[in-house]
């Protein structure tokens, strides 16, 4: 038996509680990522290479947006991306992981 423990729409996260036949609780969370996945092609069709040059005062460029979940299971994997930029990047520049880019160009 499942039961809905909660729902974020504006993040698309659920969280269920699921009972097997012999009682044991089991909690599954899941993220929908379609409306994420919709930004970031928008974003990366908005990217135009050099677009940064000659701009001092853009000194932070969002590169990727990772939905929660998948988050928090890369940072179980890698840590803290301050930590271990090397892997992070690796990953991001992976032609797998494309859809969770914003920008094009290599990390």
């Amino acid at each position: 038996m499942k039961k809905l423990l909660s729902s974020d729409p504006s993040s698309g996260k659920e969280t269920w509680m699921n009972f097997d036949r012999d009682g044991q609780a089991e909690i599954i969370q899941k993220q929908h990522i379609k409306q994420v996945l919709e930004a970031n092609k928008r974003q990366q069709n908005e990217w135009k290479y050099g677009n940064l040059i000659g701009n001092t005062q853009r000194h932070h460029q969002k590169v990727a947006d990772i939905p929660n979940l998948l988050y928090m299971q890369l940072r179980e994997k890698f840590g803290h991306p301050a930590d271990n930029p090397k892997d992070w990047a690796k990953w991001l520049n992976d032609p797998e992981n494309r859809h969770f880019r914003t920008s094009g160009g290599r990390i």
